[in-house]
């Protein structure tokens, strides 16, 4: 088969894949038809039928052969195949299809242009991609290898993780907005970040939206770095830009799923995340402030909140340090409930709340006194005294007061009751549900703090206890 021909077939089979319209598109003078479009009758000559014809003209040659005709030569310039470029030089000249012994020459054209094609336009400095791995807690790196051209003005991106490798697309907008989409390990992840042009930073920071790896059932957002460089873990600080603090998991979706009602256990959820921010602080104490007690005693002390925090998400018990604000709480929570019968034990002795004269004990002893005329609260308080002498001084002032405001008071000796109960300092409520509580200074606790109880078998005792108190007890009588 003639040399022309043969490179007719190469340009057909492997620069269009055997279709024929883009190959006609590719080898059709349409200023041929422009030039003489009013010569011909519009009924049997139009711009298709020129287009079917020259068609039929490239078939034949593909099948049969043929020499580079004059017409070829004559129109060779109008081809689009003519415009074709490769490295901002001419892909074919008309020398290339007229000549007869360069035909390997003119395959590698064709491969060189093909692989061209393929390649990626874009800035493509951006080659790692940094993330916190949740099931290792530690930073984790994607290296994109390969760029390939896609469609619809998408990029088709290889990465790999150790040994394996992932595919996803990258996508560059107009206004410098990188989207990502990986398809890891069976898992579509969502990445979008911001390229701002800042040549002084070697990175640049985005998030990132897919499933939590541990249950690729739950949605999970976190975030990701995108770097030109392989980075320092240290001297970058990226365990501190990426970790588990700075990700959020819609724990939700995997929660009550037969109830109509989202029941979302917050107090679990967030007390586990407040975990992590304690680990995040020690992390950044031992790297940055193991000289700075300023920041030590701070972390500390939100240490100490987290505990406090995992208790509860447990509903165990836990120290009271600040008795004033407790009880402070106490009656403002009373006060939402309304209406309900309010128990308390008391010991009446120096330093009872009752008797300082704090701006914060005053406020705490009237609306203490206010429970029943402002929220008919019934309160029962049962003040335990080491003798009867005691009440020679201003204690008794206190007592009546009390009785005046309509709250039932009782007294008891100490020694009567201190051998048969677990407190003489607690206060409670029973309503037999989720919001009954004892608030308890426990007599054989080592630490003189109080503490707070919500399990059924520990109020039980305290019920137990208020009632073997008050059946020994005396009404005080004004």
């Amino acid at each position: 088969m003639d040399a022309f021909s043969q490179k007719l077939k190469l340009i057909y089979k492997n620069l269009f894949s055997e279709n024929i319209d883009e190959f006609t598109e590719a080898l059709i003078d349409y200023h041929k038809f422009e030039k003489h479009r009013f010569e011909l009758n519009s009924e049997k000559e139009n711009k298709k039928q020129f287009f079917l014809n020259r068609k039929t003209v490239l078939r034949r040659w593909l099948l049969k052969g043929t020499n580079c005709t004059t017409d070829f030569k004559k129109s060779f310039n109008y081809y689009k195949i003519s415009q074709y470029q490769l490295h901002g030089e001419t892909l074919f000249t008309l020398k290339d299809f007229q000549e007869k012994d360069n035909l390997e020459i003119f395959e590698e054209k064709i491969e060189k242009f093909l692989k061209n094609k393929n390649k990626v336009h874009i800035k493509t400095d951006y080659q790692y991609i940094y993330y916190f791995c949740e099931i290792n807690k530690e930073i984790k790196v994607y290296q994109i290898i390969q760029w390939e051209k896609g469609e619809n003005n998408q990029t088709i991106i290889t990465i790999k993780d150790k040994e394996l490798q992932y595919k996803g697309t990258f996508t560059l907008s107009d206004e410098n907005n990188i989207f990502i989409t990986l398809r890891v390990k069976n898992a579509t992840q969502y990445l979008l970040f911001h390229d701002n042009n800042d040549n002084s930073c070697p990175y640049i920071i985005g998030t990132a939206m897919g499933y939590s790896i541990q249950d690729n059932k739950v949605p999970k957002a976190q975030k990701m770095i995108f770097s030109t460089k392989v980075l320092n873990e240290e001297k970058d600080n990226i365990k501190f830009i990426l970790n588990e603090t700075e990700s959020i998991s819609a724990v939700e979706n995997r929660l009550n799923l037969n109830f109509e009602e989202l029941k979302v256990t917050h107090i679990f959820k967030y007390a586990n995340k407040l975990k992590l921010f304690v680990n995040f602080f020690k992390r950044l104490s031992i790297s940055h402030y193991q000289k700075q007690f300023y920041y030590r005693l701070a972390f500390r002390e939100f240490n100490a909140i987290q505990k406090l925090f995992q208790k509860i998400s447990t509903r165990d018990s836990y120290f009271i340090h600040d008795y004033q604000r407790a009880l402070l709480e106490l009656i403002e929570t009373v006060e939402n409930i309304q209406n309900i019968p309010l128990q308390v034990v008391m010991q009446l002795k120096s330093g009872n709340i009752f008797l300082e004269k704090s701006n914060k004990s005053l406020k705490i002893k009237k609306k203490f006194l206010n429970l029943f005329l402002d929220f008919n609260i019934e309160t029962t308080i049962i003040f335990v005294i080491p003798s009867q002498e005691i009440l020679k001084s201003n204690r008794k002032l206190l007592l009546d007061e009390m009785k005046k405001n309509h709250i039932n008071v009782y007294l008891i000796e100490e020694e009567k009751i201190i051998q048969e109960v677990n407190s003489l300092d607690f206060i409670f409520i029973d309503l037999n549900n989720k919001q009954d509580f004892v608030l308890a200074d426990p007599i054989r606790d080592s630490k003189d703090v109080y503490k707070i109880f919500i399990n059924e078998v520990t109020m039980e005792e305290y019920k137990i206890d208020y009632y073997k108190i008050l059946e020994q007890s005396k009404e005080w009588v004004v």
